[in-house]
């Protein structure tokens, strides 16, 4: 008596479970891949966001600064204010620092400086304006 082994069919329909392993094993990969892109990808964008808050920020603050009388803007080192503001649906903190220079008889030069930090980096927008004395003042 002889036994018969009946081997297996090449040309069976389905999927080997090696096979799914390996098909699943690589979706994961590219998945992780996309997610880590994403997470990238919003990372740039809130960096932007805050970004363009300290703009409008710097910006407001400078405004209040010219619209003063040229004799009430004043001249020594300015206290840095501290501050918070809901960007993205989470805080953000920031500091402005806002003084003003003598730059002739007439022109004093202005400066704001906000400052934050992001990601455990120190983030800073500086802007200046020249503020002449109007008639009259």
């Amino acid at each position: 008596m002889t036994a018969k082994t009946q081997a297996s069919r090449t040309n069976s329909a389905g999927f080997t479970l090696t096979e799914l392993l390996m098909a699943m094993l690589v979706m994961t990969v590219g998945l992780l891949g996309l997610l880590q892109s994403v997470t990238v990808a919003y990372q740039h964008s809130m960096k932007d966001s805050l970004r363009k808050e300290a703009v409008l920020l710097a910006e407001e603050r400078m405004h209040d600064l010219c619209r003063k009388a040229f004799k009430d803007i004043d001249c020594t080192e300015s206290v840095p204010e501290q501050g918070e503001k809901m960007v993205g649906g989470a805080p953000w903190k920031f500091t402005v620092t806002s003084k003003g220079e003598v730059a002739g008889p007439a022109t004093k030069k202005l400066q704001v400086q906000v400052s934050w930090v992001v990601q455990g980096q120190t983030a800073r927008h500086e802007i200046f304006a020249l503020r002449t004395r109007r008639d009259g003042e």
